[in-house]
């Protein structure tokens, strides 16, 4: 028998979809989020969230979901190895706690990056997010560029230092 996991179930617009609990470090109530010029579309911005900013995706932007006023919207808040790279999701509701050993591997007609498995319920399949695949390419790749785009601006002579 496989081993017991932890998932977070939320949803996206109607649709509900899972990340393993291990990889969140706090769901929190939404903040203020402060625009950032020259972010793709689906980063929604950066906001303070008690000592650290944190970047703020909205992956119903990014996938084209339509958002939806049913539950309470919220934001997960992933761990990240570097405090510069914290990414918040931005979710429509979070539903439950989930805990599941019935796993299935996803199709490869699916497309690998995106979902990593899907947990099979009673009733239901849930898609699990990869959160690593998810935000490691384009939005820490944006953090990364942006950054460098500010040290440089830093570094011109009469540069904010």
């Amino acid at each position: 028998m496989d081993e017991m996991k932890q998932f977070i179930q939320f949803k996206l617009g109607l649709n509900d979809y899972a990340v393993e609990m291990s990889c969140v470090r706090e769901i929190i109530k939404p903040v203020k989020v402060i625009d950032l010029l020259g972010a793709p579309e689906f980063v929604q911005g950066i906001a303070k969230v008690r000592d650290g900013v944190v970047t703020i995706v909205d992956l119903r932007k990014k996938f084209e979901i339509q958002p939806t006023d049913e539950g309470e919207p919220r934001i997960m808040i992933f761990e990240s190895a570097k405090e510069t790279e914290k990414v918040g999701l931005w979710v429509d509701d979070v539903v439950e706690i989930l805990e599941s050993n019935s796993l299935e591997k996803i199709p490869s007609i699916i497309h690998q990056g995106t979902v990593k498995e899907i947990i099979k319920t009673k009733d239901n399949i849930i898609p699990v997010l990869d959160v690593e695949q998810l935000f490691s390419n384009e939005v820490l790749t944006w953090l990364s560029s942006a950054k460098t785009e500010l040290t440089e601006i830093n570094s011109l002579p009469g540069g904010v230092n």
